[in-house]
């Protein structure tokens, strides 16, 4: 193999390879340079609004333990009876008042650990009070737990208000996020000289998430479901959106140019025409 042989084989693999990586470029970037592909502007519209929740939620959960699984039984269904006459008398409507028929028992001889004897039973179960009236729902949290004086056991629960409009709140912010991302994308295109097609290309799912007002260290970090300790919450739905531009304004450019390189040709022609016409009087004369 002579040394000329071997610079052409190089020469020949290197233009290949340029070959090569000017196509995969070409690809990769091709829906962003080439004007014809999928250009235009990716928008995050924004709604928002601070709404007041409309039910107050009180979980809780009574406990009774002892040896006899029969009298637990009883104790349980009568003390849940109480409860539900305490919460009617306070102003509860009776039809808010849902209790859960799955029942947690627990058998056990021996406390953890150690040798001394337990209770053998634990039973508890878990009752439901919705309210419509919020002014009224921390007062019925307090005034129940006074029954622990009478033997009531609450092992555990909490008070959460709920908005139950939100998927109507969803649809109102959904109407207005569109809006303000086309506002926002109109105004980026005319900061580049463009404009953009009335109808955007692409529209993703809205989001509705929701924070609390007094405290909001990540306004989208969870969404809305599961309830809030506070009463007034911000909702906010964000829609993701894709606009094109006009294909009318890069007709109009390349029109201009061409109109800009018939006009010098134009002129070259006349300054030519000029020239000649002047050649042949100079030669009559």
């Amino acid at each position: 193999m002579t040394t000329r042989f071997r610079k052409n084989i190089f020469a020949f693999t290197f233009l290949l390879s340029a070959c090569g990586l000017t196509t995969m470029s070409s690809k990769a970037c091709g829906d962003y340079y080439d004007g014809h592909s999928n250009t235009g502007l990716n928008i995050t519209g924004r709604a928002e609004r601070t709404v007041k929740s409309d039910r107050a939620v009180l979980r809780l959960t009574i406990s009774v333990s002892g040896d006899c699984y029969k009298e637990l039984l009883q104790k349980l269904d009568k003390q849940i009876k109480e409860l539900k006459q305490f919460w009617i008398k306070m102003g509860v409507k009776s039809d808010m008042i849902h209790e859960d028929n799955r029942t947690d028992i627990r058998i056990s001889d021996l406390e953890y650990g150690s040798d001394k004897k337990q209770n053998k039973y634990s039973i508890q179960c878990t009752i439901v009070v919705t309210m419509d009236d919020l002014d009224m729902a921390s007062d019925v949290q307090k005034k129940t737990n006074t029954l622990v004086e009478k033997g009531f056991v609450f092992s555990q629960q909490n008070l959460d208000y709920f908005y139950t409009k939100a998927a109507e709140l969803q649809k109102e912010l959904t109407k207005e996020a569109l809006k303000d991302g086309e506002k926002t994308a109109t105004e980026n295109a005319h900061i580049l000289g463009l404009s953009i097609e009335k109808v955007p290309t692409n529209i993703s799912t809205s989001n509705l998430g929701c924070a609390s007002t007094y405290s909001n260290p990540s306004p989208y970090a969870r969404g809305w479901g599961g309830g809030s300790t506070n009463i007034e919450n911000k909702f906010t739905v964000l829609v993701d959106m894709n606009y094109a531009f006009k294909k009318d304004d890069q007709k109009g450019e390349k029109a201009q140019e061409s109109s800009e390189d018939d006009g010098a040709e134009t002129q070259d022609s006349s300054e030519d025409d000029g020239a000649e016409s002047n050649g042949q009087d100079d030669a009559q004369g």
